[in-house]
């Protein structure tokens, strides 16, 4: 068995977490999806590691015990899907989706790892249900349940630890009593300076990341009918003062948020070549492109056609966030 605290990985996509806990030393033993071809990315890069396919209401702690052979859980991690939660999404209180945090308590309270540590959107935190309660009190209610756990949220922008992108999450952590666990510190800033004052790196622009124009297929580029429409289209959103519109790039900044719909568009995050709206002038990132702006290494295996693959980078954690938390848990383990 490798060293290192073993980990589990529930709703794991394509192991954005895991890769970055891997990366910290962690023995990764196995990843839970119900995208089969999610999990198969997975797979093809935590290759001594177990996968368990389904839904996760009808996955048994004893069925991911047989499967790791019994080993000893030291932590799991996991983001429940959040597209119910996303400020981006409908935000619909019904959407089934927005419960899937409780099959994920109901594991961490059977195997009782060393800590848990729960991923989402940000709009979590402003989200009501149906009777107007906070979502986010909710959950952070029945975590506090588990009397053997110190439970914290941290609200981080994955651009302050030196991801060449803007993306605002939430990490619930839980971490059993008697461990002190501070989350660590911005590394990086827009100003170069941290809010004490002190001096720091600068956000890491995607400048060395974007390939140059004549490196990309047509098929990247939009149409003439496609920009007509958006440009329509922020007319009419801009009015009623709804929707994101389309953003674009700039070389020096971190990309805005890489979401699971970039494949329909790309509208979150376009590369923009002049002042004019003419074809041939604005381009959406290629799925390369978008792997390496979540922080993916350049080796990372994508499994599926470029629609999924899209889809699982854009559900992704960034692997260097995820990297950075896990070392500070390991300091304190």
């Amino acid at each position: 068995m490798k060293k290192g605290l073993n980990t589990i990985d529930l709703f794991s996509g394509a192991g954005g977490l895991s890769c970055g806990f891997e990366q910290a030393g962690f023995n990764i033993l196995l990843g839970t999806d119900n995208n089969k071809t999610a999990l198969e990315t997975f797979k093809l890069n935590h290759p001594d590691s177990k996968i368990l396919l389904g839904d996760i209401s009808e996955i048994s702690t004893k069925d991911i015990l047989k499967t790791i052979d019994h080993q000893k859980i030291d932590v799991i991690i996991g983001g429940p899907p959040c597209q119910g939660f996303s400020l981006a999404g409908d935000r619909d209180p019904k959407d089934p989706r927005n419960s899937l945090f409780k099959e994920y308590l109901r594991i961490v309270k059977e195997i009782k790892p060393k800590v848990f540590i729960m991923e989402n959107v940000r709009g979590i935190l402003s989200m009501k249900n149906d009777s107007g309660q906070k979502v986010i009190d909710i959950i952070l209610g029945e975590f506090k349940k588990l009397s053997d756990y110190n439970v914290e949220i941290f609200q981080v922008n994955s651009a302050d630890y030196g991801v060449p992108q803007r993306r605002k999450r939430m990490f619930l952590i839980g971490i059993s009593k008697g461990h002190k666990f501070q989350f660590p510190h911005p590394t990086h800033s827009e100003t170069g300076f941290s809010p004490d004052g002190k001096k720091i790196k600068k956000w890491i622009g995607v400048k060395n990341i974007l390939k140059t124009k004549s490196q990309i297929d047509k098929k990247y580029f939009y149409s003439k009918k496609l920009i007509s429409g958006f440009l329509r289209r922020e007319k009419e959103n801009s009015k009623k003062g709804i929707g994101f519109g389309w953003q674009f790039l700039r070389e020096d900044y971190p990309s805005f948020t890489i979401s699971a719909r970039y494949y329909k568009d790309g509208a979150e995050a376009l590369i923009r070549y002049n002042n004019t709206y003419k074809e041939g002038s604005i381009r959406k990132l290629t799925w390369q492109e978008c792997a390496l702006i979540q922080s993916f290494p350049k080796n990372f295996i994508f499994s599926g056609n470029e629609r999924d693959i899209y889809n699982q980078i854009g559900n992704a954690v960034p692997p260097k966030m995820a990297k950075i938390i896990a070392l500070s848990l390991q300091a304190v383990l």
